[in-house]
């Protein structure tokens, strides 16, 4: 029998570890003294750690008590009667993408990077959250075709982008074979659909107007 694995490090880049950062990020083994020069450790290891929703929306709530807010629910507190309270007290109740989350999120099972970068930076108690890198690998504890790859996320206010190694071998393919029976139309498509792909990691819509405009300036 062959057993599969996810492991995964990376870092938080800011200005210090907070009692915000520390509970939404506590549970992927936050290292605040390593490596330095404010970027802070965190890792994802497979059957040892893992930032869940569960967990994150408890050490929430302490935090809410510890700054003598209450949160109201008719039961146990969720993420959505937790992060109401604490929008309001950081002034960002009104943030249309913190309330699109709130609305939309199911906040169930593992936590997930985008949705935590962007809970901690409506939250800033000065940590000054700015980016977060972050590498992890799948394997096998047997050498099966195909049961061992890699992905990548980097996150921030201006642009985020995330990769994984399967994306690699599926798009080599299909322009290969595009290439061979000459469909032109085809490669182009998948160029522009991967290009396309790297715009929408940019939040600002003008920039990433003007950026499409000089590519295109620079492809013709």
């Amino acid at each position: 029998m062959a057993n599969n694995y996810y492991d995964a490090t990376g870092v938080l880049v800011l200005d210090q570890v907070t009692p915000v950062i520390t509970a939404l990020f506590g549970g992927l083994k936050l290292d605040a003294s390593y490596p330095g020069n404010g970027e802070v450790y965190i890792a994802q290891i497979a059957e040892d750690s893992g930032a869940h929703w569960d967990d994150v929306c408890e050490d929430l709530v302490a935090l809410a008590q510890s700054l003598g807010l209450s949160v109201p629910s008719e039961g146990p507190p969720t993420m959505d009667d937790v992060l109401a309270v604490l929008s309001r007290h950081f002034g960002t109740d009104q943030d249309e993408d913190l309330q699109h989350l709130i609305e939309h999120h199911r906040f169930e099972d593992d936590s997930d990077l985008d949705a935590l970068f962007l809970i901690a930076t409506r939250l800033d108690d000065g940590h000054g959250l700015k980016e977060i890198r972050f590498e992890g690998c799948w394997y096998c504890s047997k050498p099966r075709l195909f049961n061992f790859g890699g992905d990548g996320s980097f996150i921030s206010r201006e642009f985020s982008v995330f990769g994984a190694s399967g994306q690699v071998l599926d798009l080599g393919n299909r322009i290969r074979q595009a290439l061979l029976i000459q469909n032109l139309e085809a490669a182009a498509n998948l160029f522009a659909r991967e290009t396309q792909r790297l715009l929408a990691g940019i939040t600002d819509e003008t920039q990433r107007r003007q950026l499409q405009h000089r590519l295109s300036e620079l492809l013709s």
